[in-house]
């Protein structure tokens, strides 16, 4: 009996040790092996301390230290595929330090504040489960597919937002109050999106004609900030007697117009001119009643309550 009664005083030194211990070959969190509520060594409430306000700002410590190389891992990623092995690992590591604050006793006055933080590690959960590169919209407005950079960087802030949640940011406001630190070792910066082009044609620029010539006129007053590309049509949009390049707040005029046609028109940012369209932001409309030949017409392109023209959406062009 006096072995047991001897091995209980040396397994709450032990513990108290192994929560606030290093070593330098763990890298996951707190070293050792946490004590289980079920465990043999936990019979008793002396196996889990009642933790200073010191004490459990090294758990605090420890956590962020534990968590931010998967958080690096994530950022620092070049491809979806290396995203998703990230993002596994650090639901892996999110996992364990949840586990790890189930094991200990905060302050008294860090009860509630606790609580918030298991909240915000829980996210575990849902990186196992809905956060996936699978997720990355891969088509635009525009109906292309968006380049690799840009998949690779909204799958990166899927991740990184789901950590930096609502949760997170409230588990680190309460424990300030307590002028208790979480928050600024766990996060590394956020990913950093790739550059933007914004291409732009000339204004007036003719994109595209085809066909024979008529008399027919037509005037354009693009009061938007958006560039537009405006097509005249006998048809199909897609293959028009003259497509021309409008920037935003500017005007320009289309000659040569024959028969009676249609008017299309498509706006966005970055116009690519060997796919003759924008690359985001894209909207289609058309104007629901035909224009002819015979007379000189003039259109305005931004919405009017004395406008005597009506425009619906159009399928892309």
């Amino acid at each position: 009996m006096g072995v047991s009664v001897g091995w209980g005083v040396l397994a709450v030194a032990a513990a108290v040790a192994f929560i606030f211990g290093t070593d330098s070959n763990h890298t996951d969190g707190p070293v050792g092996r946490a004590v289980p509520p079920n465990s043999s060594l936990a019979t008793s409430s002396a196996s889990k301390p009642l933790l200073t306000l010191a004490e459990y700002q090294t758990v605090l410590t420890s956590v962020e230290q534990a968590i931010r190389p998967a958080m690096d891992r994530v950022v620092a990623a070049t491809t979806l595929a290396e995203i998703d092995s990230a993002r596994i690992d650090l639901a892996a590591v999110l996992q364990k330090q949840w586990d790890y604050l189930q094991t200990i006793t905060p302050p008294s006055q860090a009860r509630e504040q606790h609580r918030g933080l298991e909240t915000a590690v829980f996210v575990w959960d849902r990186l196992q489960k809905n956060i996936s590169s699978a997720n990355v919209t891969k088509s635009n407005s525009c109906g292309i597919e968006a380049a690799q950079p840009t998949q690779v960087y909204e799958a990166k802030q899927d991740v990184y937002r789901a950590v930096k949640s609502s949760s997170y940011k409230a588990a680190a406001e309460d424990l300030a109050e307590l002028n208790l630190k979480f928050g600024e070792l766990m996060l590394p910066a956020e990913p950093v999106a790739p550059p933007v082009t914004d291409r732009r044609a000339a204004n007036g620029e003719i994109i595209q004609r085809t066909g024979r010539r008529g008399s027919g006129r037509l005037r354009i007053n693009n009061g938007d900030i958006s560039d537009v590309a405006v097509s005249v049509t006998n048809g199909n949009p897609s293959n028009p007697q003259v497509t021309i390049y409008v920037r935003g707040n500017s005007n320009a005029t289309i000659t040569g117009i024959t028969g009676t046609y249609w008017v299309y028109f498509k706006s966005g940012s970055d116009w690519d001119a060997a796919r003759r369209g924008f690359t985001r932001d894209c909207s289609f409309e058309k104007f629901d009643l035909p224009f002819d030949q015979a007379s000189d017409w003039e259109i305005s392109l931004e919405e009017t309550p004395a406008g005597n023209a009506t425009t619906t959406t159009a399928p892309p062009f």
